[in-house]
């Protein structure tokens, strides 16, 4: 999006920049909360940045990437539970 837009996009007057840091932090977020099927991840990934800003695309992004990872496999804390005690899901 930046080598695309590099001066920004601009939508109703407002020039919107584009900051690959923000898509590398909702990347990282996505992927965590796809791994452990949590939706807090986003929740933690906003404090820690602090730009009320990023929060909607950020809950999309981990809420989409969770619905997508669990209908694939199971959460990373299950396949624990699995390797350590086999006979604890049937």
């Amino acid at each position: 999006m930046a080598s695309l837009f590099p001066n920004g996009i601009l939508f109703d007057g407002i020039l919107y920049q584009i900051l690959p840091g923000g898509y590398a932090v909702i990347g990282a977020a996505a992927l965590t909360g796809a791994v452990s099927h949590t939706v807090s991840t986003a929740v933690i990934c906003f404090e820690l940045t602090g730009q009320i800003s990023h929060i909607l695309p950020m809950m999309v992004a981990v809420i989409l990437a969770n619905m997508v990872a669990q209908s694939l496999q199971p959460s990373l804390y299950d396949s624990i539970i699995q390797v350590k005690n086999p006979s604890f899901f049937h």
